[in-house]
């Protein structure tokens, strides 16, 4: 019988190879390890998994090792897979509310993310309502990801990170499809709330948020034109997470947009740099994203990588 504490390792592991696949770009290596912590954590009986352990056996056993159940939806989240989301089984985590707390709540997350940036308002809302009800299920107390609480009514945690960013993403819609003159602050407050409640989570390593929210909030803001305000996130990102592939990609495109009608010597020099950097932290990318969040309506269809003209492209 594999201990528990050896699998809370062999989970902190695979947990570092999914958000580490999710910074590079690496789709397949992001879902295949998240699938390979889903099947190791099964309901189980009273010989092993979760109601082995929350039968007392090993009681702190699931508090620990249940939050790996949600990292699939975060994968998903991360690469624009909305279809995907839309159409994951959950009748097995939905009839165990008891033993899947987290993992219902992040279901319930992921899917009003996938049906908001599909434009579905209206569905995007009623998940948003199955999300908050999810957040009263008295199982989640004392559930964690690492150091952090996976729920708390206030304060940073993980769901409320979530909970902010499902806001702003259904705000940031139906502001977008109210036309001309729409007001885009209160998703742009959402989304910066989300940003600070990350950052204040506790130490963790990896980071407890799987994708950072400047991602989003960067690549909306450059959407709508606002481009000094999005450098700005993505400086900050890069400051936070230096050299990654979504940050460097968002400053290059800022810089490029700055770069239309004739620029400095000096923002033309930074574009060349952050071509460079964005060149080098895409190599491993299964697919060159066009924005750093696949909630962007540019991001709609991925450009395959270009030829690295050094004739072992396929």
């Amino acid at each position: 019988m594999e201990s528990c504490f050896y699998k809370f390792y062999r989970m902190h592991n695979i947990h570092f190879v999914v958000w580490c696949a999710m910074h590079t770009g690496q789709y397949k290596v992001a879902m295949e390890y998240a699938r390979k912590a889903e099947a190791a954590l099964p309901e189980g009986d009273e010989t092993h998994g979760i109601k082995f352990m929350l039968a007392g056996i090993i009681p702190m056993g699931f508090v620990f090792l249940e939050s790996y159940r949600t990292m699939p939806w975060h994968v998903m989240i991360r690469f624009g897979k909305w279809d995907d989301i839309l159409k994951e089984p959950t009748s097995e985590i939905m009839a165990k509310p008891d033993v899947f707390p987290a993992a219902i709540a992040t279901a319930h997350y992921a899917r009003g993310i996938a049906f908001a940036s599909k434009g579905m308002v209206a569905e995007a809302e009623a998940e948003q309502v199955k999300f908050l009800e999810a957040l009263k299920n008295p199982a989640l107390a004392g559930r964690v990801l690492h150091n952090n609480a996976m729920y708390a009514e206030e304060g940073p945690c993980v769901l409320n990170v979530n909970k902010a960013m499902l806001e702003g993403e259904i705000l940031y819609r139906k502001a977008a499809q109210a036309g001309a003159g729409a007001d885009f602050e209160p998703a742009f407050d959402a989304l910066k709330k989300a940003v600070d409640l990350s950052l204040n989570l506790k130490y963790n390593e990896p980071w407890g948020q799987m994708q950072p929210i400047r991602h989003a909030l960067g690549a909306l803001l450059l959407e709508q034109g606002r481009v000094d305000e999005a450098m700005e996130v993505y400086e900050a990102d890069l400051a936070m997470w230096r050299n990654n592939m979504w940050g460097t990609l968002g400053l290059k495109q800022c810089l490029e947009k700055k770069t239309q009608g004739g620029a400095t010597a000096d923002v033309w020099a930074a574009l060349y740099d952050a071509e460079d950097a964005f060149a080098k932290a895409s190599k491993y990318a299964d697919e060159v994203p066009k924005a750093t969040c696949f909630c962007a309506a540019v991001a709609g269809a991925a450009a395959k990588k270009p030829c690295c003209g050094g004739g072992g492209c396929k």
